[in-house]
Formats: C-alpha cells, structure tokens, sequence
C-alpha cells in the first residue's frame, strides 16, 4: 500500500513539473509578441514616405517631393525610403495597408484610407501661395462657344453630345468634386455627355487645347504647374465652373506610428520657415498648417453624396 502510495506521488510530481516546464518556455513568446505590437521608435530602422501622381512622371514627382522626405526623416533620425504611385488610390492603400508610414496623398485619397482605417490621421495640410485650400475647375477651349456650366449642360442636351473627361476616380478635384457638382444639379453626366473618366491630370488640359475633348476636369495648382514647365498656354483655356474652397493636400500618417515620431513630423512640417519651404518644397507650395483630418469634413460629404461612402 505505501509502495503504492509513493508511486502515485511521483507520477503527480512528474506532471507538475512538465506542466511547469510548458507554460516558461511558453512564455517569452507572449512577450516577444507583445514588443513586436508596441515596437518603439528606436525598433524602426527607415521612415517609408509615400506620393501620389502629382507630376506628369515618377521621376519629376520624386524629385519634387524627395527633399522635404528626407529632411522629415532626418529630423527623427531615420533614413528615407520613398515610393512614388502612379494612380490616387494606390496611395491612400498603401498607408492603410501599413506599406508606407507616412504619405503626401489627395484629400479624397486621405478620406478613403481613414474610412476603410481610422487609425490612419492627418498631421498637416499643405498651403499652396500662403493658403491651406486649392479648387477644382472645368475647363473648356477659350474660343468654345459656351461659358457657364449652364449653357455646357444646355448644349449637350439640345444637341450633339459634348465630349467630358474626367480624372481618375481617386482625384479630388478631378473626379469626386466635379461628380457630385453633377449629383447636385441632378445631372447624370454619363448621360448628358460623351463622357470619360481616368484621365491624368497631366493629360486634361492638352486634351482641351487639342479638341481631343471639350470640357475636362482639373484643379488651379496643376494648371499653374502646366503653365510654368511649358506645357500649355493658359490663354487658350477658360473656366466654365469652379468649386468652392476645398482643403489643400494632408500629410498622413498610418496607424500605430510611434507617438514620438508623429509629434516630431508634425512639429517640422508646421515650423517649416519661407526659406526652407522654398527649398524643399515644389513651387508656389509655401509651407503647412497643423491638422486633425476636420477640415477634410467637405470632402467626405462630397463622398457621401456621390454614394461612396455612408
């Protein structure tokens, strides 16, 4: 019987050890995991920048935005990595995804990602010549025998179709802004025009000035760039309608950046003196406001109107 006794008790012991032994070899993983969720500044070893297609090509867009990435990632004492898009969704989707950390992307592009992640914020909104705000415009040829929207709209429906081009769907100025000018007035472009859509904004006004199309979209920052690169003669173009102020560009940040370095960012974006923007920033940008995503309320309601967000 104690034989029996003693047998039992080992058996017990046995298992309390393993049992033991289990859960501290489990442990450091736990933890492991837990670092790696709330890694610190120091676990990063590059800050990852991302631009959307603001320049007819990649490279004239990486050397415009370039500069003021690197000085940001300096300032946190971080090497730059940057990544130049080629369409406006592809941006705001990398900063969801957590591909980039921190990104110069549209206003709708901004408002997509923080709807699909709200973790995603704005930290700052670019001004272009002193001002946080830019607009969206339709154009047509200067000789065209139209000047409002009105009559553009009157024409297309009395008669022949007019050709409309609109930007690619992830553009503010170019595609939300003017589509929901259209849900306003009750108009459904695609039936009131020979309409297209994904156009680049590089692309809009030579369209116009060419007669590839008659009316097309764009915003006054870009026709400013056209016409100081040599592009196109602002002369042969005129304005038929132009939207209200709409909020200049953000400086997004993903989720889960480290508080410290959003702090900082933000910090060097809005001190940003006349001489560094100048020197950093493309021409006529003239330095940053600080932002908390509210003034991109506009733009959201513009999304909602057109039925692409709820």
């Amino acid at each position: 019987m104690l034989t029996n006794i003693r047998w039992l008790k080992a058996i017990f012991l046995g298992v309390l050890t393993l049992v033991t032994i289990v859960a501290c070899n489990s442990q450091p993983e736990v933890e492991t995991n837990q670092n790696a969720a709330n890694a610190p500044a120091s676990d990063l070893t590059e800050l990852e920048f991302g631009v959307g297609p603001y320049f007819p090509t990649p490279n004239e867009n990486r050397n415009q935005f370039e500069p003021l990435f690197e000085e940001l990632a300096e300032q946190v004492n971080l090497p730059a990595k940057v990544t130049v898009t080629e369409d406006w969704i592809g941006i705001s989707e990398a900063l969801r995804s957590r591909t980039l950390d921190v990104a110069w992307l549209g206003p709708w592009g901004y408002v997509l990602a923080n709807n699909n992640e709200p973790s995603i914020e704005a930290i700052a909104t670019v001004k272009y010549k002193g001002k946080p705000t830019y607009y969206s415009v339709l154009m047509a040829r200067a000789d065209a025998p139209f000047d409002t929207l009105e009559e553009v709209i009157a024409q297309s429906q009395a008669g022949e179709k007019l050709k409309l081009s609109l930007a690619d769907v992830g553009s503010t100025s170019g595609w939300l802004i003017p589509t929901a000018e259209f849900e306003r007035r009750g108009i459904d472009p695609k039936e009131v025009f020979d309409y297209s859509e994904g156009a680049s904004h590089a692309a809009q006004a030579i369209a116009v000035i060419s007669e590839q199309v008659d009316i097309a979209s764009d915003y006054d920052r870009n026709l400013d760039v056209l016409a100081s690169e040599g592009r196109i003669d602002k002369s042969n173009l005129k304005i038929i309608w132009q939207s209200a102020p709409l909020p200049n560009d953000p400086i997004a940040i993903r989720g889960g950046l480290p508080e410290d370095i959003k702090t900082e960012l933000q910090n060097s974006l809005v001190n940003l003196s006349p001489e560094q923007a100048q020197e950093l920033l493309p021409e006529n940008y003239t330095g940053f406001v600080a932002s908390d995503g509210s003034n991109y309320e506009p733009i959201r309601e513009a999304g909602k109107l057109v039925g692409k967000l709820e």
